[in-house]
């Protein structure tokens, strides 16, 4: 074995080891904070709910039963490791093969550019040390920590680059292989992580024009310019109107001007720099600096044009951030700047290695004795074990910084709740829980209730080990009305805001949360539960639990909520979202009897049902029903056009799927009528969300910007 497959070798056995021995002794934090844990929970829940395959389902334990989050989380091997791992070894060997990954990434791009063994392997562990859990905190800053899903995304991000530098350098079958691998992964990356790809197309396009003008010749630059054309043809046809139907037909294209602002600073350019990163981050953060401008300045043929390349990302990044100023709602730049992270690890590398060149000219001792150098990099790093103990969780303040542990415990509140409405495909529908508990918990946050619920949240974390909101419902089946997801309907925000949410309540990307408590409304979308940190004067909690001194929750019963459809009676129309919110809003409307259509045609005269059952199954649901003439029965499940409806009949007229209440699926049938609803979305079948976003136009959701006043008498 060469010197430097040695260098390699030991390399990848120091890191293993030293992985799983750290990472064991950290086990309980491996995966950090809300964002990790909310990893775990999707992995858990998916592995259950999900339809597989590249399509998109239901999730039927949020919201009511609109689309998943179009991230598919067990085609990341990391996460499906976990879905099928023993608990006791999951998050371990999970984090290791992240870090496996990451270190790939970096020595592949170092490698490529040119950087000696001893220097790329700095450079892994430089990437490491920083960003995963090898002490606690972590040296560096936490963002890969909590969401080492992004790993793969950079080493996917990384190869393409690479590939596509290499493409037009070689013979006619290696172009034609790099370019299918290309095309591979992109396409994998655009199924899986559907909801990230956009960010990640920024930098992936960025090098890829750096690419074309560092090419060392016109024929490589013409088969470069081609295969980018081919594969944004591809890009474009084949996902183009899936990623467009995602990020349009979603309530940041509607209601943007209601989200709470987060003014953008020059630290949000980068993790390294950004809020609560630590010093060691600054540190490589300047020498990355520096590397990449000696680098531009100095380098070698290969590593010269991208190391300007990189200078102008870093520019764009810059500039991005200064436009980016007050009322924004989005994400911070640092979302796009994290995908070239193994440029700052190598850079930074390279920086070390320059200086110490002019510093000592010394460094030929590293070649001489190999060996050595190669121990001491491999070995330097097993210091983090020095945080080995104690254990983080017996540490002081760690579970006041970090109350979210996995999985959430079982407690009275979360038994009580399994029992009566938790689901599993195959599950009658029992009612959903909305909790409003917290709202006011910090009254400056009040015009931002997800804000001082989720402080709220800790708290109840800090006590009791679990939420009694989010994933501490959903890791045991119990559906809320909570919806945490950034591309849920605008129709069930505007539903939720306005009639759920105080007037001016300022709301959150990711969020579709409760803050007042409006039992009509609750009802109608299936809430069977309601949870509030207050005692009611008027009504007898079924449940009472103590956080602690001061600190109690209730459980309160919704009074007929609707479990199996309310057949409706009598109609009424509006012309826009505006007019519908006004109409659900009106307490005098009974909408166990009444619908809000918002659709021009004729309704027969309607009955009652004498029958009716919703059961939930994997990525969708089972309707049966009976009427004695024509009924229309409004389910406590999202309308969409995605929603396929295989429904059959004793009438002579087929069943329809109309939209009611604005976001409701309301069924308009004669005789009895059975069959499936199934939510499906995907490449082969991505138009019917553009029909959502068409009739959200059509209504002008997002002139709806009025709080009635009418709902808040229901309180």
């Amino acid at each position: 074995m060469n010197a430097r497959r040695l260098t390699f070798a030991i390399f990848a056995v120091s890191l293993l080891a030293l992985s799983l021995i750290a990472f064991n002794s950290k086990s309980p934090l491996l995966f950090y904070r809300f964002d990790g844990t909310y990893l775990l929970y999707v992995a858990t829940m998916q592995k259950i709910w999900s339809v597989g395959g590249w399509t998109i389902g239901s999730n039927p334990l949020q919201g009511i039963g609109g689309m998943d989050v179009p991230w598919r989380a067990l085609l990341d091997p990391g996460l499906w490791l976990f879905a099928q791992l023993p608990p006791s070894i999951a998050q371990i060997v999970v984090m290791t093969f992240y870090a496996a990954e990451l270190a790939i990434a970096i020595v592949w791009l170092a490698t490529r550019l040119g950087l000696e063994p001893l220097p790329t392997v700095t450079a892994a562990w430089i990437g490491l040390l920083l960003a995963l859990p090898y002490t606690y905190p972590s040296l560096g800053f936490d963002f890969l920590w909590g969401v080492p899903s992004y790993v793969p995304l950079i080493l996917q991000n990384t190869a393409i680059i690479i590939l596509f530098l290499d493409l037009g350098r070689g013979s006619r079958a290696a172009d034609v292989a790099r370019f299918g691998a290309i095309a591979s992964i992109g396409t994998y990356q655009l199924i899986q992580y559907t909801t990230f790809a956009p960010m990640s197309v920024v930098m992936l396009a960025f090098f890829g024009v750096i690419a074309i003008f560092a090419a060392t010749s016109t024929p490589e630059r013409l088969i470069k310019l081609g295969a980018a054309a081919v594969l944004a043809g591809i890009v474009l046809g084949l996902f183009g109107q899936l990623v467009i139907g995602i990020y349009g037909f979603a309530k940041p294209t509607f209601f943007w001007y209601e989200f709470f602002p987060r003014p953008g600073t020059l630290r949000d350019q980068s993790f390294f720099i950004a809020e609560h990163s630590r010093w060691p981050a600054w540190i490589v953060y300047g020498v990355a600096l520096a590397g990449t401008l000696h680098a531009a300045l100095r380098g070698g043929t290969t590593m010269r044009p991208m190391a300007r390349g990189f200078l102008a990302f870093l520019f764009a990044d810059m500039i991005l951030v200064t436009l980016v100023k007050e009322g924004w709602g989005g994400p911070r730049i640092a979302y796009i700047d994290i995908f070239a992270y193994p440029f700052y690890c190598v850079f930074a590398a390279s920086g070390a290695t320059a200086a110490i060149e002019w510093l000592d000219q010394k460094i030929s001792m590293v070649s001489r004795y190999g060996r050595a150098g190669l121990a001491v990099v491999c070995l330097v790093p097993w210091l983090v074990l020095i945080d080995y103990w104690p254990p983080p969780l017996e540490r002081p303040l760690v579970r006041n910084l970090n109350p979210y542990i996995w999985p959430p415990a079982k407690t009275p509140i979360s038994k009580f709740l399994a029992g009566e409405i938790a689901l599993q495909p195959g599950s009658v529908f029992r009612g959903r829980v909305a909790s409003v508990a917290g709202s006011n918990f910090e009254p400056e946050w009040v015009f931002a209730p997800v804000i001082t619920q989720h402080n709220y949240d800790v708290m109840n974390l800090f006590f009791s080990g679990n939420d009694h909101r989010l994933y501490g419902f959903w890791y045991y089946g119990i559906p809320t009305l909570l919806e945490l997801n950034q591309f849920s309907s605008p129709f069930f925000h505007l539903v939720n805001a306005r009639l759920l949410n105080a007037p001016g309540t300022m709301d959150m990307r990711s969020y579709e949360s409760q803050s007042i408590v409006n039992d009509r409304i609750m009802a109608l979308l299936g809430v069977r539960y309601l949870i509030w940190d207050k005692l009611s004067p008027d009504r007898a909690p079924v449940l009472q639990y103590r956080l602690t001194e001061g600190r109690d929750l209730y459980i309160y019963s919704v009074p007929d909520p609707n479990l199996a459809g309310y057949a409706v009676t009598q109609t009424q129309r509006a012309s826009d979202g505006q007019s519908a919110v006004n109409l659900l809003a009106d307490a005098s409307t009974d909408l166990r009897k009444v619908a809000v259509l918002t659709n021009a045609e004729e309704m027969p005269a309607l009955v009652p049902t004498s029958r009716s059952a919703l059961v939930v199954e994997r990525g969708g649901y089972r309707v049966e029903a009976d009427s004695p003439a024509t009924s229309l029965l409004v389910l406590p499940v999202e309308y969409s056009h995605c929603l396929r409806a295989d429904l059959t009949t004793t009438a002579a007229t087929a069943p329809r799927l109309l939209r009611a209440n604005l976001t409701m699926v309301g069924i308009l049938f004669s005789g009895h009528v059975e069959g499936t609803l199934k939510l499906r979305y995907g490449p082969l079948s991505s138009r019917c969300r553009i029909e959502d976003w068409r009739d959200a136009n059509t209504l002008r959701l997002g002139e709806a910007r009025e709080w009635p006043i009418a709902h808040l008498s229901d309180q």
